[in-house]
């Protein structure tokens, strides 16, 4: 089958298209024939050398994948083949064919198609997860959301709104991209572009600030969003740039005197229950149309490359997938 393998960290020139034996499905493991590869900003950083690697080079690319089961292990239950499901992956997605544990396995919902149930395992479980564990906003509170027309951006817009925070700010960098994250309920819709964005923040809130900002961002944006925090303050630290950025001195001086709270979230380290418990009703804000899918960005497995190249430059909207 043909893949994508990582042979060098010296960034999406490294991966090369490989044929290699297709993968036999563990006892507790499901075979996907996948339709659609998720691609993440985690697997930019991971051929920079930036994010951890699963085992020493070479290594096939892709934490995910959407498709159909052509086997399952022996120990499976409660699926089959023929079924249609997204999942992270324990070998690569970036394939023909892919193992899943089945524990991991997510059915797709009707009329989901296989690259908008890309979404699903990582950016929408993430979102959904990082709001009900680790953020936690009260419905009187303000949210400011950094890359709010990401994969995982455009879900913490909906999922905010639906949990009924009060007020959410969407920091984006493009007129459509303001205009789209408007029409899903933020409140209001700022572009970073512009120098004074902190300002109009600050004017939004009466000078206080926010309540919770939900920081993906380093760099002077995640800076200024630090500055941006209210007192008694969250601030919930996700995303892969953050395995290699530190906190500095003055940032723990303000968390001290002006009572905040910092918090890490990464989703790949949550427990088996912890996410059981939220598959079940973000599929139901799925199936029943509350939230939509963005997924226009379909690149052939072979231009692996050049989709992690379009999806580092930020200039896409929504999933950028891989399809064989």
């Amino acid at each position: 089958m043909k893949a994508i393998q990582l042979q060098r960290l010296d960034g999406p020139a490294g991966m090369q298209v490989v044929d290699i034996d297709r993968p036999k499905p563990r006892s507790n493991e499901v075979l996907i024939e996948v339709k659609a590869a998720g691609v993440n900003y985690a697997e930019v950083e991971q051929v920079r050398g930036n994010y951890r690697l699963p085992h020493p080079l070479p290594i096939i690319m892709g934490f995910e994948a959407a498709g159909i089961i052509a086997e399952c292990g022996a120990h499976v239950e409660n699926l089959k083949a023929g079924d249609r499901v997204t999942s992270v992956v324990s070998t690569g997605g970036y394939a023909e064919y892919a193992n899943a544990d089945a524990s991991r396995v997510i059915p797709i919902p009707d009329g989901i198609s296989f690259a908008e149930a890309s979404t699903i395992p990582i950016q929408g479980l993430s979102a959904y997860t990082l709001l009900k564990f680790a953020a936690r906003p009260l419905p009187q509170e303000t949210l400011l959301i950094q890359a709010a027309a990401g994969g995982v951006g455009l879900y913490l817009v909906q999922l905010a709104k639906i949990m009924g925070v009060k007020r959410v700010i969407a920091l984006a960098s493009s007129p459509s991209k303001l205009q789209l994250v408007k029409n899903l309920g933020a409140d209001f819709a700022i572009s970073y572009s512009e120098k004074d964005w902190p300002d109009q923040v600050r004017r939004l809130t009466g000078e206080k600030g926010v309540d919770v900002v939900l920081e993906m961002a380093s760099g002077e944006i995640g800076d200024e969003s630090f500055r941006l925090l209210a007192p008694f303050g969250r601030l919930v630290l996700f995303g892969a740039k953050y395995y290699r950025d530190t906190i500095s001195n003055g940032k723990v001086q303000q968390l001290l005197f002006k009572n905040q709270t910092l918090i890490g979230f990464a989703f790949p380290t949550l427990n088996s229950e912890q996410i059981k418990e939220c598959v079940a009703p973000l599929l139901d804000l799925i199936s029943t149309k509350k939230i939509k899918l963005f997924s226009a960005n379909p690149f052939p497995l072979a231009d692996a490359a050049k989709a992690l190249n379009v999806l580092a430059s930020r200039q896409t909207i929504g999933k950028v997938v891989l399809v064989p």
